[in-house]
């Protein structure tokens, strides 16, 4: 289990503030960096089990998101689908994310 982490919980609340900032680059720097610090660390609470699945979700929706619009595929897309297209992605990427668990 994660005994109190500083670095973890800094790089939480950096991720936290990039999020409602909707800053992708920053979600992306500080995501995978908080990402890494989890995976080093031998045992995760269920807490922060959970917490590294939605962060990767996260990263995946905004990759996913990125590519749709370097494709040109984004500006395709009706007004309503773009509105939904990122809450569609994030939840392919959890249900992703879940079914490896579950296997993995």
């Amino acid at each position: 289990m994660i005994r109190k982490n500083q670095r973890i919980e800094t790089l939480r609340d950096a991720f936290a503030k990039a999020a409602t900032a909707n800053d992708p680059e920053a979600m992306q720097l500080v995501g995978r960096e908080l990402l890494d610090e989890y995976d080093q660390q031998p045992k995760l609470s269920k807490f922060h089990q959970d917490h590294r699945t939605i962060v990767a979700g996260m990263l995946i929706t905004l990759m996913a998101m990125e590519k749709l619009k370097q494709d040109g595929s984004y500006d395709r897309m009706s007004p309503e689908e773009r509105e939904r297209l990122p809450l569609d992605l994030g939840l392919v990427a959890i249900d992703m994310l879940l079914k490896k668990k579950q296997h993995g």
